[in-house]
């Protein structure tokens, strides 16, 4: 995977603003598109060979990727939302049957967020190729990648949701400084995450590319 040298570089001083940037951006409304563009900006060079970190040229076409990268989370996660807003609905009448249908769905719903994002990383790289939102919901595909490496892509899956946990509670230091931070190291795993992934989804194609050759 050859993580350990992009993470030194990342944290050059040529590279470093770059992503703290993005980072300082995420948890802000509308600005947080620029965030997730520049990931996608991010993949889409590492998908190429390309080294390093992208400059942030061309702001307005990196704001669209972010929000069509918002987007393909939205449909993703649509599911789970759903089963949760139900479960919420029916705890909240009170009596004993609701109450329980409202548990069972909000346990499916925790399910289905599990199982919706496991495939998020390759829906996310299946976008940030070509930009187009159609191919992250191409199932078939992305399925037939993850099987070709699935014992690096839980570790990956885990890893990254582990670390994102971690820097999530970073916001509970006091005053705006645990704000900071968990924006910026949130987005740093979320860099990391994209580059790990990204290796991971050229691999895992590979063999299906072989074979329609």
């Amino acid at each position: 995977m050859d993580i350990v040298p992009f993470v030194m570089l990342t944290v050059n001083t040529r590279y470093i603003t770059r992503w703290v940037g993005g980072g300082l951006l995420l948890l802000i409304p509308v600005f947080n598109f620029l965030s997730l563009g520049y990931l996608t900006k991010t993949s889409n060079l590492l998908m190429v060979g390309g080294i390093g970190l992208p400059t942030w040229d061309d702001r307005s076409e990196i704001w669209k990727d972010g929000a069509k990268l918002l987007y393909i989370f939205i449909l993703y996660e649509a599911l789970p939302s759903f089963l949760f807003s139900c479960g919420f609905f029916l705890s909240s009448f009170g009596n004993l049957v609701t109450a329980l249908l409202g548990w069972i769905l909000k346990w499916l719903a925790a399910c289905a967020f599990v199982g919706c994002s496991f495939f998020l990383p390759f829906g996310f790289c299946a976008f940030a190729e070509n930009r187009e939102v159609r191919n992250a919901f191409e199932f078939e595909k992305i399925l037939s990648a993850v099987k070709n490496v699935l014992p690096h892509y839980i570790l990956g899956f885990v890893v990254t949701a582990a670390c994102l946990y971690v820097t999530y509670k970073l916001h509970r230091i006091p005053f705006l400084l645990g704000f900071i931070l968990s924006s910026a190291l949130t987005y740093y795993v979320f860099l990391i995450a994209t580059f790990y992934f990204t290796q991971l989804f050229r691999k895992g194609r590979l063999p299906a590319e072989r074979e329609g050759e």
